[in-house]
Formats: C-alpha cells, structure tokens, sequence
C-alpha cells in the first residue's frame, strides 16, 4: 500500500519544526553562504519551515514537494516559492541551485536517481546535505516501541547511510558523514494526537489491528495527558560538495 501524501499533510499539523531542525536549515545555509542571489531547494520540503529559514536571509528558496496540499501551506511563508513536483524529475534548470535539501526525505522513490538530479541541478561547487536515518535508530525508535512493525517497514524503505556515501563518493568531489542525536520532549496528549493522524508517513502502512493495540499500550504508559514524553532521534547526516 503506498502512502497518501495528501494524508500526510493533515498529519504535519501535529509536527511543527524543533528548534534543532530550524537549526539544521540554518548550518546549511551557512555552509553555502547563502543570502541575495543564491538559490535553495528543500526537496520533499513540505510545510516549508526550512526555505522559510533561507527566505529570512534572502535566498531565493524553493520547496519541491508532491503533495498539492504541503505546497499550499508552504506558500503561507514569505518568500517561499513552493513547486509540486518528485526528487527523480526536479522541475529545476541545469547547475542553477547553491544548496539542495533533503530531510527525513531521501527515501521516498529512487533515492538514486534523486541524487543524479541533485547533480544536474546543482552548480559548480554547489552542497546537498541529507538528513536521514539508520536501521538501528529505525529498529528501537520510540515509534517502534509501540507499533513493532515499523521497524521492518522503515529498514525497508530508507536506504542505508553507508551505501548513499558509497553511491556519493563515486561522484562528487567531497563526501562528509556523521551522526547527530536530538532530544524530543512532548506531552502525552500531543504525542498521541499525532500519532492517531499519522504523523510520520510509515504509520499508514501499519496494519489496522496493531495500530489501534499500539494506541492503547500508549495510553496505559501515558495515563495522565500532560506527562511528558522523552524521546530521542539519532540522525545520519551527509554532506556533499559537488
């Protein structure tokens, strides 16, 4: 069953940017220099809260995204220009973008062809960075906890960190690669309005019947709708230089 991005959109309204992702937006920029007369791309951008870090700083910041409705709300932000369109046919000019964007978006379709356009796109000297993450994080996520199966399907979608720097290095000029782990906190109450709208994407492909037995083990940990829930995410990140 293939995700309903439309679905998803009206997931993300349960899932505002964390500091530390308008923090990841920002280091981008900064590691292009980016400002009036340099072009950004977020590709699978969504909502667009990273072009709205760019657009502050006056880049011309693009969003490339699927979804008919996260365009529409990346248009809320001043100086987004959102474009409906896939990683594997970016409606984009040849050498024309300073810094491309993937976050927690590499997997979606053929995550190498993806990056055969990042390289056309992109201009001489030109950065993409990708956030993503491993199977081990994928394995004992906080998600996984309670819906078991999302551990296999993630494995199965996200391409492994490893083979996307080997696939890279065989290409472009400088490759980087490290880890980053963020610390999440929320309420009992928003952490399960998100999940019962599917705020991340794998939740539509969980089976009914363990989405709903996951529902309930979470509200038998999280009794009291205003605990706090702690959780952690470990990133892979890459960064490459064409």
């Amino acid at each position: 069953m293939p995700v309903d991005l439309e679905d998803l959109a009206a997931g993300y309204e349960h899932r505002p940017p964390s500091g530390a992702a308008l923090r990841r937006a920002q280091r981008a920029a900064e590691s292009v220099g980016l400002g009036p007369g340099t072009v950004a791309v977020d590709i699978g951008g969504g909502p667009g809260h990273h072009a709205a870090v760019w657009a502050a700083q006056g880049g011309y910041a693009i969003v490339v995204d699927p979804s008919r409705r996260m365009t529409s709300v990346a248009h809320r932000h001043p100086g987004v220009h959102p474009i409906c369109g896939v990683a594997q046919r970016l409606p984009l000019r040849h050498e024309t973008v300073q810094l491309a964007y993937f976050h927690l978006s590499i997997h979606y379709g053929d995550w190498m062809r993806a990056l055969d356009e990042v390289y056309r796109v992109l201009c001489p000297g030109g950065t993409c960075w990708i956030w993503t993450m491993g199977e081990d994080h994928l394995r004992s996520s906080f998600l996984a906890r309670w819906f078991p199966s999302v551990g296999d399907i993630d494995a199965a979608r996200f391409p492994d960190p490893g083979a996307i720097v080997g696939v890279l290095a065989e290409v472009w000029s400088e490759v980087e690669h490290g880890k980053e782990v963020e610390a999440r906190q929320t309420s009992a109450a928003d952490w399960r309005a998100a999940a019962q709208a599917r705020f991340v994407s794998t939740l539509q492909l969980v089976p009914e019947t363990e989405f709903a037995t996951g529902l309930a083990a979470f509200d038998v940990a999280y009794p009291d709708p205003e605990q706090r829930v702690e959780y952690r995410l470990t990133f892979d990140w890459i960064r490459v230089r064409k």
